[in-house]
Protein backbone atom coordinates (compact mmCIF):
# COMPACT_ATOMS: atom_id res chain seq x y z
CA UNK A 1 0.00 0.00 0.00
CA UNK A 2 2.81 2.14 0.83
CA UNK A 3 4.41 1.59 -2.59
CA UNK A 4 1.73 2.53 -4.35
CA UNK A 5 1.16 5.52 -2.57
CA UNK A 6 4.70 6.93 -2.65
CA UNK A 7 5.09 5.64 -6.24
CA UNK A 8 2.51 8.17 -6.92
CA UNK A 9 4.35 10.73 -5.75
CA UNK A 10 7.91 9.93 -6.95
CA UNK A 11 9.41 11.61 -10.21
CA UNK A 12 9.89 9.19 -13.03
CA UNK A 13 13.32 7.72 -12.76
CA UNK A 14 15.37 7.01 -15.29
CA UNK A 15 16.61 3.49 -17.03
CA UNK A 16 19.27 2.36 -14.75
CA UNK A 17 21.58 2.24 -18.17
CA UNK A 18 20.86 5.80 -19.15
CA UNK A 19 22.03 7.15 -15.91
CA UNK A 20 25.83 7.01 -17.05
CA UNK A 21 27.45 9.78 -18.94
CA UNK A 22 28.42 8.68 -22.80
CA UNK A 23 31.73 10.69 -21.67
CA UNK A 24 32.73 8.16 -19.03
CA UNK A 25 34.72 5.36 -19.80
CA UNK A 26 34.15 1.77 -17.90
CA UNK A 27 37.02 2.56 -15.08
CA UNK A 28 34.54 5.64 -14.31
CA UNK A 29 31.54 4.23 -13.96
CA UNK A 30 30.94 2.95 -10.13
CA UNK A 31 30.40 -0.30 -9.54
CA UNK A 32 26.47 -0.55 -8.08
CA UNK A 33 27.08 -4.09 -6.95
CA UNK A 34 30.09 -3.25 -5.04
CA UNK A 35 27.99 -0.41 -2.88
CA UNK A 36 25.65 -3.56 -1.82
CA UNK A 37 25.62 -4.43 1.51
CA UNK A 38 26.49 -8.27 1.98
CA UNK A 39 24.47 -10.92 3.71
CA UNK A 40 26.03 -10.85 6.39
CA UNK A 41 25.86 -7.08 7.02
CA UNK A 42 21.91 -7.42 6.21
CA UNK A 43 21.24 -10.13 8.41
CA UNK A 44 23.39 -7.89 11.56
CA UNK A 45 21.62 -5.00 11.24
CA UNK A 46 18.41 -7.15 11.23
CA UNK A 47 19.50 -8.97 14.07
CA UNK A 48 20.19 -4.93 15.86
CA UNK A 49 16.50 -3.86 14.53
CA UNK A 50 14.61 -7.42 16.16
CA UNK A 51 16.93 -6.64 19.58
CA UNK A 52 15.43 -3.39 19.82
CA UNK A 53 12.05 -4.15 19.23
CA UNK A 54 11.57 -7.20 21.37
CA UNK A 55 13.49 -5.91 24.35
CA UNK A 56 10.33 -5.33 26.52
CA UNK A 57 9.62 -9.07 25.82
CA UNK A 58 10.68 -12.01 28.36
CA UNK A 59 14.41 -13.27 26.91
CA UNK A 60 13.03 -16.38 25.93
CA UNK A 61 10.45 -14.86 23.72
CA UNK A 62 12.26 -11.76 22.31
CA UNK A 63 15.23 -14.59 21.41
CA UNK A 64 12.74 -16.81 19.57
CA UNK A 65 11.62 -14.46 17.51
CA UNK A 66 14.91 -12.76 16.68
CA UNK A 67 16.27 -16.42 16.03
CA UNK A 68 13.12 -16.84 13.71
CA UNK A 69 14.08 -13.71 11.59
CA UNK A 70 17.60 -14.88 11.19
CA UNK A 71 16.86 -18.14 10.47
CA UNK A 72 14.55 -17.23 7.61
CA UNK A 73 16.61 -14.69 6.27
CA UNK A 74 19.35 -17.46 5.89
CA UNK A 75 17.02 -19.57 3.50
CA UNK A 76 15.24 -16.37 1.82
CA UNK A 77 17.64 -13.34 2.17
CA UNK A 78 15.19 -10.90 2.36
CA UNK A 79 14.41 -9.07 5.25
CA UNK A 80 10.82 -8.21 4.72
CA UNK A 81 9.89 -11.58 4.01
CA UNK A 82 12.30 -12.85 6.82
CA UNK A 83 10.66 -10.15 9.17
CA UNK A 84 6.73 -11.24 7.82
CA UNK A 85 7.95 -15.44 8.29
CA UNK A 86 9.42 -15.24 11.73
CA UNK A 87 7.01 -12.61 13.43
CA UNK A 88 3.80 -13.05 11.58
CA UNK A 89 3.94 -16.80 10.70
CA UNK A 90 2.48 -19.44 12.37
CA UNK A 91 4.91 -19.38 14.66
CA UNK A 92 5.39 -16.25 15.63
CA UNK A 93 3.76 -13.77 17.66
CA UNK A 94 1.72 -14.86 20.59
CA UNK A 95 -0.94 -13.16 22.30
CA UNK A 96 0.46 -12.42 25.54
CA UNK A 97 3.18 -11.16 23.85
CA UNK A 98 2.07 -9.45 20.92
CA UNK A 99 4.51 -7.29 18.54
CA UNK A 100 3.12 -6.28 15.63
CA UNK A 101 0.01 -4.47 14.95
CA UNK A 102 -1.14 -6.08 11.86
CA UNK A 103 -4.29 -4.63 10.09
CA UNK A 104 -5.37 -5.08 6.67
CA UNK A 105 -6.12 -1.43 5.25
CA UNK A 106 -9.86 -1.77 5.50
CA UNK A 107 -9.98 -3.69 9.09
CA UNK A 108 -10.16 -0.44 11.40
CA UNK A 109 -12.32 -2.57 13.80
CA UNK A 110 -8.86 -4.61 14.61
CA UNK A 111 -6.89 -1.45 15.27
CA UNK A 112 -8.37 -1.59 19.61
CA UNK A 113 -7.47 -5.33 20.46
CA UNK A 114 -4.02 -5.06 18.95
CA UNK A 115 -3.05 -2.23 20.53
CA UNK A 116 -4.15 -3.89 23.82
CA UNK A 117 -1.95 -6.45 23.17
CA UNK A 118 1.27 -4.13 22.73
CA UNK A 119 0.32 -1.88 25.42
CA UNK A 120 0.48 -5.54 27.71
CA UNK A 121 3.28 -6.60 26.76
CA UNK A 122 5.52 -3.63 27.53
CA UNK A 123 3.48 -3.84 31.10
CA UNK A 124 1.48 -0.55 30.52
CA UNK A 125 -2.25 -0.62 31.47
CA UNK A 126 -3.33 2.55 29.87
CA UNK A 127 -5.96 1.19 27.57
CA UNK A 128 -5.92 3.12 23.41
CA UNK A 129 -10.13 3.21 22.20
CA UNK A 130 -11.16 4.90 19.09
CA UNK A 131 -13.03 8.41 19.25
CA UNK A 132 -14.29 9.07 16.60
CA UNK A 133 -17.41 8.14 14.88
CA UNK A 134 -17.71 4.78 13.30
CA UNK A 135 -18.35 5.48 9.66
CA UNK A 136 -15.47 8.18 9.96
CA UNK A 137 -12.61 5.72 11.30
CA UNK A 138 -9.95 4.69 8.57
CA UNK A 139 -6.39 2.90 9.82
CA UNK A 140 -4.08 5.21 8.80
CA UNK A 141 -6.35 7.77 11.23
CA UNK A 142 -6.09 5.35 13.92
CA UNK A 143 -2.17 4.23 13.70
CA UNK A 144 -1.89 7.98 13.98
CA UNK A 145 -4.03 8.59 17.06
CA UNK A 146 -2.29 5.49 18.81
CA UNK A 147 1.10 7.47 18.25
CA UNK A 148 -0.19 10.50 19.83
CA UNK A 149 -1.57 8.40 22.69
CA UNK A 150 1.81 6.25 23.02
CA UNK A 151 3.71 9.13 22.44
CA UNK A 152 2.35 10.81 25.82
CA UNK A 153 3.29 7.59 27.51
CA UNK A 154 7.12 7.72 26.35
CA UNK A 155 6.88 5.18 23.13
CA UNK A 156 6.63 5.76 19.58
CA UNK A 157 5.60 3.78 16.67
CA UNK A 158 7.76 2.28 13.70
CA UNK A 159 5.38 1.93 10.99
CA UNK A 160 6.56 -0.82 7.93
CA UNK A 161 5.48 -1.75 4.53
CA UNK A 162 5.86 -4.86 3.58
CA UNK A 163 4.48 -4.65 0.46
CA UNK A 164 1.01 -5.92 1.18
CA UNK A 165 -2.67 -4.24 1.27
CA UNK A 166 -2.16 -4.00 4.99
CA UNK A 167 -0.49 -1.75 7.47
CA UNK A 168 2.39 -2.82 10.46
CA UNK A 169 3.13 -1.02 13.40
CA UNK A 170 5.35 -1.35 16.69
CA UNK A 171 5.87 0.73 19.38
CA UNK A 172 8.96 1.10 20.83
CA UNK A 173 10.71 3.04 23.59
CA UNK A 174 10.99 6.56 22.38
CA UNK A 175 14.59 6.55 23.12
CA UNK A 176 14.90 3.32 20.77
CA UNK A 177 13.28 4.62 18.23
CA UNK A 178 16.09 6.07 16.11
CA UNK A 179 18.17 3.57 16.91
CA UNK A 180 15.24 1.06 15.54
CA UNK A 181 14.86 3.52 12.60
CA UNK A 182 18.46 2.88 11.67
CA UNK A 183 18.80 -0.62 12.08
CA UNK A 184 15.96 -1.13 9.95
CA UNK A 185 16.63 1.32 6.80
CA UNK A 186 20.48 -0.59 7.30
CA UNK A 187 18.56 -4.08 7.13
CA UNK A 188 16.72 -2.68 4.05
CA UNK A 189 13.26 -2.42 5.04
CA UNK A 190 10.84 0.12 4.48
CA UNK A 191 10.65 1.59 7.27
CA UNK A 192 8.40 5.12 8.59
CA UNK A 193 8.53 7.21 11.59
CA UNK A 194 4.33 8.69 12.16
CA UNK A 195 5.26 11.84 10.63
CA UNK A 196 5.98 10.60 7.42
CA UNK A 197 3.38 7.67 7.61
CA UNK A 198 0.98 10.58 8.03
CA UNK A 199 1.99 12.43 5.00
CA UNK A 200 2.03 9.43 2.75
CA UNK A 201 -1.59 8.54 3.98
CA UNK A 202 -2.69 12.31 3.78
Amino acid sequence: MFKRLTDLFRPMAEPQHQQASENLGPSDVPDVAEAQPTHAETKDALQRFMHLVTAHLHSPESRRLSDAVATSFDSCGDAAEAFEDGVLGEEGQKHGGWLVIQVDWKAHEELEWQVTEVASSFGVPERWAWTTPLKTRTVPAGLCAVASWASALGYELVHLDLGHDAYYALMVKREDAGLAHKAAMAAGLRVFDTTEFARLNS
